[in-house]
């Protein structure tokens, strides 16, 4: 017989049927709260396995703000995914895709070919940044959008499964709108990234807080923005400059026709003289009596910067007024007599090119601009017009003359001959396998222009009097393909970024015996930059003339017909008065010993390039000796 008691507690027990109810409830319940944990969830486990390496080496303060850019992006994706929820909430819905779209699928395309995210340094950078950034994603469409697809789909799905698993009532999904607005603006406006050198920071937050920093830039109209590029030059007057007393001004002043190439690295070209060339067959045959310099160096990986250092003859580190002021070698050559041209397939309006080099002294100038009617910002107007342009206005130029003809399509994306492109397979991808498929086109691209550089020279040997032309090659600086994690330059000063072909084509007779024996005593020997102008000024015969002494006096370098300075301590840097880096690296460097080190890091690196040619063994930073007071000297600090 049951006793009251327990009856009573059978009928308050709920029917088995309510109590599965109950439960099923619950569990949507903490399935909506997963929902909306999830975005921010998910973010931080991709981020983590993207840099842990880096993350694992901040120091704690640095990983504290980090962590709280985390709980940031996590409440803003959560308040979002749930405004977004609720019914006819199209407005939630919008912010919630553009937002995934913009912050956290452009950013992993940005990380993923740069091994860094967009920050707010970046975005300052460039004038055309922007319109950069937009041709590049054209050009590379098909990554990009397999980098946004994946966070629009969730941005899409994630409302409509919290709204399938809990129902939001009306005022929550306002509140939950007005929390995810104000943690956007939080991101955009209030965050500012410390230690781990402006790249500690969840990449949704970092690129939210890039854009309020550009936004606020062009709304103060920051003079940062604007002396992140170069500006309009007011050079110094150059006085009329007579032959100085070198074997070379003695003799008939020779021409000179300077070939710069772009974002070419020695290691991918036949400098000198080999039996066994794919990658430069045609210079390599054309020209078997070349002095080639297989150690020389850029101090920079950024093309503005090594500009100013090849036509000036400063150093990076040089002052921006000294940087403007410095005539150019155009300037020199003009004063000294020489016609003057310039021919380039690079676009002027990237970096306010254009703009630096107004002014020039120029009988013939041709740009991206006047070849395309519609160049790229990255690799400019085609190559092949602007040999055919050279070529066509080298028989009226008068002689003695210097010019400058400067390529651009071996920057990235690269434009390859397909008739003539035995490096296989290729793409344009940016996936982490996809290194060697990008370095198939890299050296494509660079054969392709190899091609065009011989039909030059060739050119160049068939016009009356060309048979006396000095043809100096070089590259502005090299490229990176994976092997620190990005695919480009600017990220550092590794070899791979800086070491570059340079080669001189110089015909029978054009230079003395005792010139012959220093240039082939430099083969192998660490040289940089800094004697690429000295040298064409002796090329000119007018290093030595005494209307140049001032401006020799600024210059580090020495012309390599005098053997160049290949001792002298040099400081290597993407962060210049002429030229703000986007992603903070420098260093210095005396022969073989090179210390550096990124934003990224967490102390100096040292490397003995000649034991250690790839750079993997650090010997640490006494191993450079003094290098470490160099690259700190003048304010400059560490980038870390």
């Amino acid at each position: 017989m049951v006793s009251r008691a327990s009856h009573d507690a059978v009928a308050l027990r709920p029917p088995a049927t309510t109590s599965a109810r109950w439960r099923r409830v619950a569990a949507r319940r903490w399935l909506a709260r997963g929902v909306l944990v999830l975005p921010g969830l998910g973010l931080a486990t991709l981020d983590w396995l993207a840099r842990r390496d880096q993350i694992a080496a901040w120091p704690l303060g640095t990983v504290a703000v980090y962590a709280a850019t985390l709980v940031l992006g996590a409440v803003l994706w959560g308040a979002l995914v749930a405004a977004a929820s609720a019914r006819r909430a199209w407005g939630a819905r919008a912010v919630l895709v553009a937002g995934a779209t913009m912050a956290v699928g452009a950013q992993l395309y940005f990380f993923g070919r740069y091994h860094a995210y967009m920050n707010p340094r970046a975005v300052l950078v460039g004038t055309s940044m922007m319109p950069s950034i937009g041709q590049q994603l054209w050009s590379d469409r098909a990554s990009f959008l397999r980098a946004l697809l994946p966070p629009i789909a969730l941005a899409l799905l994630l409302p409509f499964a919290r709204r399938r698993t809990a129902r939001l009532k009306r005022r929550h999904a306002w509140l939950a709108l007005d929390v995810g607005v104000m943690a956007l603006l939080l991101a955009a406006f209030g965050v500012e990234a410390t230690g781990g050198g402006e790249q500690a920071a969840s990449p949704d937050v970092l690129y939210l807080a890039s854009m309020g920093r550009l936004a606020y830039a062009r709304w103060e109209h920051d003079d940062a923005v604007v002396r992140a590029h170069p500006g309009p030059r007011t050079p110094a007057p150059v006085p009329p400059i007579a032959p100085g007393a070198s074997p070379a001004a003695r003799s008939e002043r020779r021409s000179v026709l300077f070939v710069l190439t772009e974002s070419v690295r020695a290691a991918d070209t036949c400098n000198g003289p080999s039996p066994d060339c794919e990658t430069t067959p045609y210079t390599n045959e054309l020209l078997p009596g070349r002095f080639a310099f297989s150690q020389m160096r850029a101090l920079d990986s950024t093309t503005a910067v090594s500009l100013a250092v090849l036509w000036s003859g400063l150093s990076p580190t040089a002052s921006r007024e000294a940087l403007h002021t410095a005539p150019l070698l155009w300037e020199y050559a003009h004063a000294a007599g020489f016609d003057t041209a310039y021919w380039t397939s690079q676009n002027m309006f990237f970096a306010n090119s254009g703009t630096w080099l107004e002014g020039l002294p120029l009988s013939r100038w041709v740009s991206a601009t006047d070849l395309d009617p519609d160049p790229t910002y990255e690799v400019g107007a085609d190559d092949a017009k602007l040999i055919d342009v050279a070529l066509r206005d080298l028989p009226g130029m008068r002689a003695p003359f210097v010019g400058v003809v400067h390529l651009s399509n071996t920057h990235f994306p690269y434009v390859v001959d397909e008739s003539d492109a035995p490096f296989q397979p290729q793409g344009h991808a940016f996936g982490a396998g996809d290194a060697a498929k990008v370095h198939n086109r890299y050296d494509d691209a660079i054969r392709r222009q190899d091609a065009l550089v011989a039909r030059l020279v060739r050119g160049v040997r068939a016009v009356p009097g060309g048979d006396q032309v000095v043809i100096v090659f070089a590259s502005d600086h090299g490229e990176q393909i994976r092997e620190r994690g990005a695919i480009g330059h600017t990220w550092g000063v590794y070899d791979e970024e800086v070491r570059v072909p340079f080669w001189i084509d110089a015909p029978e007779g054009a230079i003395t015996a005792e010139e012959t024996d220093r240039l082939r005593a430099l083969a192998d020997v660490p040289l940089t930059q800094l004697d690429v102008l000295p040298t064409l000024l002796d090329l000119m015969g007018v290093w030595d003339a005494p209307a140049m002494a001032s401006f020799r006096s600024a210059m580090p370098g020495e012309s390599l017909l005098r053997g160049g300075s290949p001792d002298r301590p040099v400081v290597l840097t993407n962060c210049s008065g002429i030229f703000a880096c986007a992603f903070k690296n420098w260093g210095a460097m005396r022969g073989t010993r090179k210390l550096l080190a990124t934003q990224n890091d967490a102390r100096w690196k040292c490397f003995d390039t000649a034991r250690d040619p790839g750079e993997h063994v650090d010997l640490g930073p006494r191993g450079c000796g003094d290098l470490r007071d160099i690259a700190e000297a003048d304010g400059r600090g560490t980038p870390f």
